[in-house]
């Protein structure tokens, strides 16, 4: 009987470090929106673990105001781009545009958001009558201080085997998911770090007061990402 535990429990082992490297080397999609010209809605996305096969984008066009949505389409990220190449995007045949006839549409406020799969985009936009800006940017501001921020992702180490799942019920979604200590930010709260747009959905036993922990997918993303103190905005 003990032999067979021992057995079980080196199988568990293999099969554990198995993941973490997967982890670890893995990919993950990633990308932006990187403008609004004319009617054409362009950026970049590919995925880490596939590096040279082009990846489905989804684009979704909502009135602000409403949340009404008046485009979605999806487009393969398979044009070739110099910059995406030097900057090690696989083949640099990540990028992709989306044409959208904003003269037949009413002239409000818009938001342009963008998915890979389950995974959205940074960079969300919005567009109002040819101007141009970073979602973040439309809601005031306020500063809630210098926090410390660090990174967990999926793996057992991490997530102690809960891996996406969050004390929200939600599905943790890299450059989305932050856990908090929901004494100083609430749950459901949108803050901004170093410019990306993340939602309070997660909490941890060692998150406690200005403390932040980020959500990656990978283990190597939440090494490379160490332990940080940033300036932390809440979005209002």
């Amino acid at each position: 009987m003990k032999q067979r535990h021992k057995i079980t429990g080196t199988l568990l082992t293999m099969l554990l470090l198995l993941y973490n490297i997967t982890t670890v080397w893995g990919g993950s999609p990633e990308g932006r929106l990187d403008g609004i010209h004319g009617d054409a809605i362009y950026g970049w996305a590919w995925d880490g673990i596939t590096p040279d096969t082009p990846v489905d984008v989804r684009i979704v066009v909502k009135k602000q105001a409403t949340s009404d949505i008046v485009q979605d389409s999806t487009v393969t990220a398979s044009q070739y781009r110099e910059d995406l190449l030097t900057s090690s995007k696989g083949n640099g045949k990540h990028a992709f545009v989306v044409e959208i006839d904003w003269s037949k549409l009413e002239n409000c406020a818009y938001t342009v958001e963008a998915f890979v799969g389950e995974y959205p985009l940074i960079n969300p936009l919005q567009y109002q009558d040819g101007q141009i800006s970073p979602v973040s940017q439309t809601g005031s501001l306020r500063s809630l201080g210098i926090f410390r921020t660090t990174a967990y992702c999926p793996c057992y180490l991490c997530s102690e085997g809960w891996g996406r799942r969050t004390s929200t019920g939600a599905m943790a979604v890299s450059q989305h998911t932050i856990a908090v200590d929901p004494r100083v930010i609430p749950y459901g709260s949108k803050v901004l770090i170093d410019g990306v747009l993340y939602t309070a959905e997660d909490c941890g036993g060692g998150v406690k007061g200005n403390h932040i922990d980020i959500f990656f997918n990978t283990h190597g993303e939440t090494r490379r990402h160490g332990t940080r103190n940033t300036e932390v905005f809440l979005v209002k």
